[in-house]
């Protein structure tokens, strides 16, 4: 019995630690991006800027792929209107 209350301990820290890796500092997904990730979207800020047309399935395509980011066409659409509007 004393084994599976160890197991239970084990799976109550995991989650713990989920727990605390899905807690934003801000509801704004880009915020809460590292480094790498923030460069590449400034990245694309600075071509938006400048007046290119980019794709918002391809950029999330590309977080998705390169960065680990999992987030919708839809959500990094927004992200764009809000980039254009500065």
């Amino acid at each position: 019995m004393s084994q599976s209350y160890g197991n239970i301990s084990k799976v109550n820290k995991d989650i713990d630690k989920l727990l605390e890796s899905i807690i934003s500092t801000t509801g704004k997904w880009y915020e809460n991006v590292d480094k790498d990730t923030s460069d590449f979207l400034d990245a694309v800020e600075n071509l938006v800027k400048q007046g290119k047309e980019v794709n918002s399935v391809t950029i999330a395509d590309i977080l998705e792929d390169e960065y680990n980011v999992k987030i919708t066409a839809v959500s990094v659409r927004t992200w764009l209107k809000e980039v254009r509007k500065k």
